[in-house]
């Protein structure tokens, strides 16, 4: 189900009063580059967008940051892994897991959903629905990688923290975890979401990949390419 919804858009740059909280994400302009920050229930991210190799000049630099408050329990992500072994084992298909989080505590789901052995798309939309409430979705690869997927990121177009299981019935499945800001991602590792150790059983694709920032939007035009010419 794709999230159209159009965000709501500040500008400032690290020089200036940071905007209040009325936006839906807010680019900031610092010394190091550009960042995007945005607040929703449980969630506090600023992110990289583009960092800059030279430095622009009067303004100060941001460190990048996610807080999740609080960290999702152990203890979900065990039961989102053993759900994931079993339909991986019954069906060899894919499942979908939400979190909402109420008052600051953390509620996972299973929404109503199709699943294959490549998808699984919720079933109920509207503003009850649990698809809508999520700040957190999380859905499983079976046998396959822990990757995102060009229907992911097709699909993962709101704001929320977006996860990935895969290789769940093996001795080492692996987990990857991103933050999605309105096309914009930032790979995080999982222990800043979920309450576990740094030795915690799932490979952690993220910090593998080195906790990458990207866009799963249409890249911007060379404007320096034909210049020139």
């Amino acid at each position: 189900m794709n999230e159209t919804t159009k965000p709501l858009i500040g500008y400032a740059t690290t020089a200036d009063p940071l905007p209040s909280s009325g936006s839906a994400l807010t680019y900031l302009l610092a010394g190091n580059g550009i960042f995007v920050s945005a607040i929703r229930p449980g969630i506090q991210v600023l992110m990289p967008v583009g960092l800059s190799n030279q430095r622009i000049k009067g303004l100060p630099h941001l460190s990048p940051h996610l807080t999740v408050s609080p960290r999702i329990p152990k203890e979900f992500l065990l039961e989102v892994w053993r759900s994931s072994c079993n339909a991986c084992t019954e069906s060899n298909v894919e499942i979908l897991f939400h979190f909402h989080n109420q008052e600051d505590r953390w509620n996972l789901r299973v929404p109503e959903q199709t699943q294959n052995t490549t998808s699984c798309q919720p079933t109920e939309s509207g503003s009850h629905a649990s698809h809508h409430q999520a700040v957190v979705e999380i859905h499983s690869h079976a046998s396959m990688s822990a990757f995102f997927s060009s229907t992911d990121n097709a699909d993962e177009t709101g704001f929320r923290i977006y996860g990935v299981l895969g290789r769940v019935n093996t001795t080492k499945p692996e987990i990857q975890m991103r933050v999605g800001l309105f096309q914009h991602c930032w790979n995080v590792p999982a222990k800043t979401v979920f309450d576990i150790e740094s030795d915690f059983f799932m490979t952690d694709v993220s910090v593998l990949s080195g906790c990458q920032f990207y866009s799963t939007d249409l890249p911007p035009a060379n404007v320096l390419e034909s210049l020139w010419n």
